[in-house]
């Protein structure tokens, strides 16, 4: 079995590109509780690759893939922000395009996991929606039950045994 940890990037200010001081030690804090990790992977936006640092941890790849969201459904989400994991659920079975990207997110993070060694986790460091949208590709409707969409620094835990995905769970801060 691997384990893939999806996170938000830590605390900004509206519109800076990088981390506050406060999400530095934010970052720092989760960081001593996080490890270890076999690889780390994050969007390349600063401040997914600053969270990683601040965490303690080199990156091992930047992937564009996971720094925005496609423009249809980027526009989507603008038109119908959703607040909980559920609605995310609802717009991933009635909009061709979330669930396209939903799957998408899928098989990206299991790809990655075939990066990692029998036994081994990997971090994954994007933004929100991404890392709603991957579980919900990954666990569909069990993250319903999950509450509100994720804050700064939260996430998911997704295990996969094989080529099944299996237990799965939400990150909260203070959890």
């Amino acid at each position: 079995m691997r384990s893939v940890i999806h996170r938000r990037h830590s605390l900004r200010r509206p519109g800076d590109v990088h981390l506050s001081p406060e999400g530095i030690e934010l970052a720092r804090r989760v960081g001593r509780s996080s490890g270890p990790f076999d690889r780390v992977v994050t969007s390349p936006k600063p401040r997914a690759v600053e969270t990683a640092v601040a965490m303690g941890l080199a990156v091992d790849a930047e992937i564009p893939e996971l720094g925005a969201l496609p423009d249809p459904v980027a526009r989507f989400l603008e038109r119908e922000p959703p607040s909980t994991f559920g609605e995310f659920v609802r717009m991933v079975a009635e909009v061709v395009e979330v669930r396209e990207c939903a799957e998408g997110l899928a098989t990206l993070l299991a790809h990655q996991l075939t990066l990692v060694p029998e036994g081994g986790r990997l971090l994954v460091i994007s933004h929100a929606g991404l890392v709603e949208l991957g579980a919900t590709g990954v666990a569909g409707e069990r993250v319903a039950r999950w509450g509100p969409t994720l804050g700064p620094l939260e996430g998911v835990r997704l295990d996969r045994d094989g080529a099944r995905w299996g237990h799965a769970e939400v990150l909260r801060l203070g959890t």
